[in-house]
């Protein structure tokens, strides 16, 4: 679908209708659930490719690969775990937001003490909303340094295999090529995302409803949910086309897999544990992406909100109109981030500690 033919982009009351719709609220709570699921199924996954390697080591044919696996299985723990604390810090701070320092900036209340409360705790709470958000940034580094390590056991264990089958030397060739552009392109996500100022609406509603595009709802009638928003004003046209090369990408990885798949013997351990391999690259690369995206773009809206509100009640001369963020709960109690917090809870719970605790 070209951009031309997508929704244009969405008013800020309209987002907030949106995210306070019940459909769309089951549908980002499914979603938010289901990418918890896919993370814990490529611990799984990590493990059964473990015990793959380790078969495969004790042929001798090379040096053992299992150990540097099992370094990178680590290394994926630790970013599930932090991705999953990242999920539930963000979760507070928008439920601080909604309950505390929203309805304290639109309370109608006279006198320079009660004004000046409200400046000062709005100021507390960018400063430590801020730290957090650095947080994440520092979680979206992490993720881009482990998408290459894993990339690059692929394509050296690919090598290895490809030795061992001579017929499917060009297709594993061309699905390694294939992970490793998407992962540029999710690189490239990343940075773009994390430039977005979230001066428009339209890019939290975009990673909110992409996300919930995944959502297996079989009874999802939601407006929004599953279908894509346009990024087409001039911020973020440039972030809409790397959206549209993903998915291209994504399409010719998966592709790749299924011709690499087809030419091999089911019988080989070699080129099956590659197999196995290359899906869990792929699936790790996009489910977190589609998590961290996320993010970044309700941090970017945040800081917006906040800086609206900030100037609103230092300048109201300067910023006579009432922030949008303020106008909703006013109108109608309704916030944009209420539904985001409790999908993250959802994507929390559904990580489960007891994954991290063994050995």
């Amino acid at each position: 679908m070209s951009l031309s033919t997508k929704q244009k982009a969405i008013t800020y009351s309209d987002a907030v209708r949106a995210f306070n719709a019940s459909d769309v609220q089951a549908d980002l709570d499914d979603a938010c659930r289901q990418l918890a699921l896919s993370a814990v199924r490529l611990l799984d996954n990590f493990e059964y490719v473990a015990k793959q390697l380790h078969t495969i080591d004790l042929l001798g044919l090379t040096s053992p690969f299992k150990p540097q696996w099992i370094s990178l299985r680590k290394d994926f723990r630790d970013l599930l775990w932090h991705f999953r604390s990242n999920a539930g810090i963000i979760s507070g701070r928008l439920k601080m937001f909604c309950t505390v320092v929203l309805p304290l900036a639109a309370r109608n209340s006279g006198g320079s003490r009660s004004h000046d409360e409200k400046i000062q705790v709005l100021r507390s709470y960018m400063s430590i909303s801020a730290d957090h958000a650095a947080l994440t940034r520092n979680l979206v580094g992490n993720a881009i340094k482990f998408n290459h390590s894993l990339n690059a056991f692929h394509l050296d264990f690919s090598k290895f295999a490809s030795q061992n089958a001579p017929s499917c030397q060009r297709e594993m060739r061309a699905l390694s090529q294939k992970l490793i552009d998407l992962e540029n392109h999710i690189r490239q996500l990343y940075h773009a995302n994390g430039k977005c100022t979230g001066l428009d609406v339209t890019h939290l509603a975009f990673s909110a409803f992409r996300l919930s595009g995944t959502s297996t709802r079989k009874t999802s009638r939601g407006r929004y949910s599953h279908q894509r928003l346009a990024l087409n004003i001039p911020d973020l046209v440039s972030l809409g086309r790397l959206y549209e090369q993903l998915d291209l990408t994504r399409n010719e990885v998966a592709h790749a897999q299924y011709t690499a798949q087809v030419c091999h013997r089911k019988t080989d351990a070699i080129t099956t544990a590659q197999t196995t391999m290359s899906t869990i690259v792929f699936d790790e690369m996009i489910a977190i992406e589609s998590g961290l995206s996320l993010f970044l773009s309700i941090w970017s809206r945040l800081q917006c909100d906040c800086t609206d509100i900030l100037q609103w009640l230092q300048n109201p001369r300067s910023h006579p109109e009432v922030p949008h963020a303020i106008i909703s709960l006013l109108d109608g109690g309704h916030t944009l981030y209420a539904t985001m917090a409790d999908a993250l809870d959802s994507c929390v719970m559904g990580i489960d500690p007891s994954h991290f605790t063994k050995p």
